[in-house]
């Protein structure tokens, strides 16, 4: 695969990459490429960070079922009653829960836009459609029962217990003098962001080697308790095809091979879990396979990036992967 990747950034197609692999629960396979930017022409290596983008709202899935082991959040109250108003003058979004944002079921849009203004489409829980746009409601429902940001969160429970020393939801000093700048479709590179307060769905800047613990503890079941982590990968709802997943007017069909849990896309045939990353100038996929704990996780600076899976994926956790035909990832 080391060949493959550096044939890849060689042709020009994709800038750089960062990718770690575990087999049996252990790291086993590592790959930093490429060059960080227009910014910096030094080469990529293991502590660049990358923008994870939607690879954030596991972690913040995480952080949700640990408060509810705790008894401080309750998964299926009001979202309203925890945190507040979201949506003044909305009142199906009155039901809105914890619940439905991590399974994609609370009505509200993926991203905000003209066609798509901050409202509920649909009953909270009537189906799927994927809505970034609720884990700033899910936000603030953390922080009020913690008494604590999201980066503080974050911080306390999975960054420090984890070693992930290279990541965070917001950016850091230190970051300055080892990050990667995305770059669009035609090459050109995207304006670096630099967020002083956290996203939920999509702030975590990162690198593959600390994601990998993460998704290390993950599979093991670490942090959370056992009937919360078996809940983590039940399917709760079906997914449905659409635009990024998205399917507000529920006018595409179901997909009987993917579903989705408390925060995890899932393949249950195959006992997978997985997230997809993207914006502008980044991608990043993630997988991993409860039964074997083999996993994949890889950033690229490049929209390009998630089209590295039809040849990274079959070396890293073998069979059929349905998500790649659900998530329509095009060839390189």
């Amino acid at each position: 695969m080391q060949t493959w990747l550096d044939d890849v950034i060689a042709s020009g197609r994709i800038p750089g990459v960062s990718l770690a692999t575990l087999r049996a629960g252990e790291p086993a396979f590592a790959y930093a490429g490429g060059w960080r930017g227009a910014h910096d022409a030094a080469r990529i290596d293991t502590r660049t960070v990358f923008e994870a983008a939607s690879l954030t709202k596991p972690l913040v899935a995480y952080l949700a079922l640990q408060l509810a082991d705790e008894n401080r959040l309750d998964l299926h109250a009001p979202l309203r009653d925890i945190g507040g108003d979201y949506l003044p003058g909305d009142a199906r979004s009155h039901a809105i829960t914890a619940w439905h944002v991590l399974t994609h079921t609370s009505g509200l849009p993926n991203i905000v836009r003209e066609a798509a203004p901050l409202k509920t489409y649909f009953a909270p829980g009537e189906r799927f459609s994927y809505g970034s746009s609720a884990f700033a409601w899910l936000q603030r429902a953390l922080e009020a029962v913690s008494g604590r940001t999201l980066e503080a969160l974050a911080l306390e429970r999975i960054f420090t217990p984890l070693a992930m020393r290279d990541s965070s939801l917001i950016w850091q000093a230190r970051f300055e003098a080892n990050y990667a700048q995305g770059h669009e479709w035609d090459g050109e590179p995207v304006a670096k962001r630099r967020l002083e307060t956290a996203q939920a769905s999509w702030s975590l800047v990162t690198t593959a080697q600390d994601y990998l613990r993460f998704v290390r503890a993950v599979l093991r079941g670490e942090g959370l308790s056992r009937d919360s982590h078996a809940r983590w990968f039940t399917p709760a709802v079906p997914t449905r095809q659409g635009n990024d997943a998205e399917d507000l007017a529920g006018a595409n069909p179901l997909d009987p091979h993917v579903a989705w849990g408390l925060g995890w896309g899932l393949e249950p045939a195959q006992q997978c879990c997985f997230h997809w990353g993207n914006c502008p100038g980044f991608r990043a996929f993630v997988m991993g396979n409860r039964a074997t704990q083999d996993a994949v996780v890889w950033f690229a600076n490049s929209a390009r990036g998630l089209r590295l899976v039809h040849e990274v994926l079959p070396h890293a956790l073998a069979g059929d992967h349905p998500a790649v035909r659900w998530l329509r990832i095009g060839e390189l």
